[in-house]
């Protein structure tokens, strides 16, 4: 689906997100959070709300809120996996199972502990995360448009089979992070968003494939360049060339064997070894001052065309003047 299918009109934004106040939506809201933590199925308590509808004909694939629904205090779900529009302060839903396949549209969370949580298959457009503990957390098969996770620490978690679009990183931490078949487009970042320079390779019993590395350091290398962080994007830059000459053009000419192919790896390693692809100017003009060097030796050691025929003519010169005397 694209964008748009997720992103509703600003009533039902409004609806969705204002459900969970009032005096209905406060006792789901407090059940939910408990059966989040506890490890309850969740899909039990919102049984009871979901809204039978004519207009509900696919809530899963095509969500959509009956504007006539949408009563003043009137609490309903769309499906029993409806938490969009959700707000969590400081809970602690570490380690619970229960955030998978969840619809977490426009839904926040702050200073929430989120540690070894799975939110596998969930859908995160627009949602927020703010100042949170995400380290170890199991994103497969999830991401969304808009997403927001904003200073957390998102350390050593398995992000597989993923898509974030126009998403805000800025200010969180994915050192050790598991990247895999992922999908990073439009991200912002700042000066403290971290990411590895030496990818992750495992997780568990799965292994990322390396030529997935290019791509995945030519998504952080865009992001560093939009946000005009200039070193911390030519260090990606580096891993993304080096890993495209290792995994996709050195594999590319063992299987074609052909010149074509041989020339652009050569290409590609000289750009190298000369500037770092034209990350460090001073390599080239180290590279030029030594080949000056060595050429003007060369030069002064050999001689010149002119300077043989006259050394000859000297010494012919100094013979014939010593017969003389």
């Amino acid at each position: 689906m694209d964008r748009d299918g997720y992103k509703f009109d600003l009533v039902t934004q409004r609806f969705i997100i204002n459900r969970w106040e009032t005096e209905t939506g406060q006792k789901v809201r407090e059940d939910v959070i408990q059966g989040l933590k506890n490890s309850v199925e969740v899909r039990a308590i919102l049984d009871s709300y979901v809204l039978a509808h004519p207009e509900n004909v696919e809530p899963y694939g095509y969500p959509h809120y009956p504007k006539n629904a949408m009563t003043e205090g009137g609490f309903w779900v769309l499906t029993n996996d409806d938490l969009r529009g959700i707000n969590f302060f400081s809970e602690d839903f570490s380690g619970s199972p229960s955030f998978e396949k969840k619809s977490l549209t426009y839904s926040s969370f702050f200073d929430c502990n989120l540690t070894d949580a799975n939110f596998e298959m969930t859908d995160l457009s627009y949602a927020r995360f703010d100042n949170c503990k995400m380290d170890k957390i199991i994103l497969a098969g999830s991401g969304g448009f808009s997403t927001k996770i904003l200073n957390s620490s998102v350390r050593n978690a398995c992000i597989w089979k993923c898509g974030f679009r126009d998403c805000d990183f800025s200010g969180s931490d994915f050192f050790g992070a598991y990247l895999e078949d992922i999908v990073l487009e439009d991200i912002t970042v700042n000066y403290l968003t971290r990411f590895d320079i030496k990818l992750s390779r495992s997780w568990k019993k799965r292994a990322r494939p390396m030529e997935q590395d290019p791509d995945i350091f030519r998504a952080i290398r865009l992001a560093y360049g939009r946000a005009e962080l200039w070193s911390l994007m030519d260090q990606y830059l580096v891993k993304e060339k080096r890993g495209q000459r290792k995994h996709i053009l050195w594999p590319q000419f063992r299987k074609e064997k052909t010149i074509q192919t041989f020339i652009i790896w050569v290409y590609n390693l000289t750009y190298d070894l000369v500037s770092v692809y034209s990350t460090m100017p001073r390599r080239i003009l180290s590279i030029g001052f030594a080949v000056a060097i060595l050429f003007s030796t060369i030069y002064r050691l050999a001689g010149t065309a002119n300077e043989l025929p006259r050394s000859r003519a000297e010494r012919g010169i100094k013979n014939l003047l010593l017969k003389q005397d």
